[in-house]
């Protein structure tokens, strides 16, 4: 199960790799083209924009997956281990949770998006909130991970 895990981390952080290469490329084209060419190449701007996108939600589960989010550190010193720890239970509980909501909600999202397509780069809006479900799932599944790590620590099975 371990193996599967490494596998799923490595796939994700290759592609959101790749992605924000591709943004920075994609932003790059776009200043150049603003100086070089009369008129700028327009659909730059909105193929960075669903990149931008892409790149922050499955930055996001990446975050998640290294248990590295942004968070307040004002109690963890100053509060016993066990107290810390249920308090972190609690909080991968939310966030599990509010996954779940964001991966029930979005299929009906999606619905109407993908009628929709870009002013400009002719992409479905459908292809762009994707990365919403799947951001969703990935969070919730590592957020259960580190949920379930932290309730073992608390009962002693290190």
């Amino acid at each position: 199960m371990q193996w599967l895990k490494r596998v799923c981390d490595t796939a994700l952080e290759r592609l959101a790799i790749a992605m924000f290469l591709l943004l920075i490329f994609v932003t790059l084209f776009q200043v150049i083209s603003r100086y070089v060419f009369p008129v700028p190449i327009s659909f730059t701007e909105e193929v960075g924009r669903f990149l931008f996108i892409w790149v922050s939600f499955l930055g996001a589960a990446i975050v998640m997956n290294r248990d590295e989010h942004i968070r307040l550190d004002l109690f963890h010193g100053n509060v016993p281990r066990r107290v810390y720890d249920m308090v972190r239970i609690g909080v991968f509980a939310l966030v599990a949770l509010f996954s779940l909501r964001v991966l029930f909600t979005t299929p009906s999202l999606l619905a109407v998006a993908s009628r929709q397509t870009a002013a400009v780069s002719r992409i479905s809006m459908g292809v762009v909130y994707t990365v919403l479900p799947l951001s969703a799932l990935l969070t919730m599944v590592y957020a259960g991970i580190h949920l379930m790590a932290t309730a073992k620590g608390l009962r002693g099975g290190n």
